[in-house]
């Protein structure tokens, strides 16, 4: 039984180092965070696909009102912005081999073989902006490699537990 605890733990670990996603966050430390009560979304920068800003804005609703904010059409406490940038990371390979002698004196010729990889990568910004004050109070940042080869229902699994993931800290209560 402690084995396969172990077993699990170490494949965890294993997954979540292997994981591309990057989380960030920042906040205004003199915001009163529990004045707000509602949100309502704004128009951002514009992603190319509108089904993924469905997706984003559905995700972030699921986490502020879990939150326990309150999602309004017009007139919240605070407006979401969501700003969208598609990108790409190149991402350089080499595999070979060669052939050595005896006692490390080389003969011989060797191959190696490298590839090189587009990978798309995506990152949102979300900022919470006071609708009174028009200052942003809070700003959330997600960085992923895009997924192309998996289910819009996957997706959207995905976005609600990064949203999750990223809400987990609001409201930020200031450290003394």
């Amino acid at each position: 039984m402690r084995i396969a605890r172990a077993l699990a733990a170490a494949l965890a670990l294993g997954l979540a180092a292997c994981s591309t996603l990057e989380l960030n966050t920042d906040y205004n430390p003199g915001t009163d965070f529990a004045k707000y009560r509602t949100f309502s979304f704004e128009e951002g920068e514009k992603p190319a696909n509108p089904v993924a800003r469905r997706s984003v804005e559905y995700a972030i609703t699921t986490a502020l009102e879990g939150r326990g904010l309150k999602n309004v059409e017009t007139g919240g406490d605070l407006l979401i912005y969501g700003h969208f940038v598609r990108d790409e990371k190149i991402q350089v390979e080499s595999y070979g081999y060669g052939t050595y002698g005896w006692y490390g004196y080389g003969w011989g010729g060797g191959v190696t073989t490298t590839t090189v990889r587009r990978i798309p990568v995506g990152t949102i910004l979300i900022d919470l902006v006071d609708a009174k004050e028009k200052a942003l109070v809070w700003r959330g940042i997600v960085k992923d490699e895009i997924s192309t080869n998996v289910y819009p229902e996957e997706r959207e699994k995905k976005a609600i537990a990064v949203a999750k993931e990223l809400f987990a800290g609001y409201p930020p209560t200031a450290k003394k």
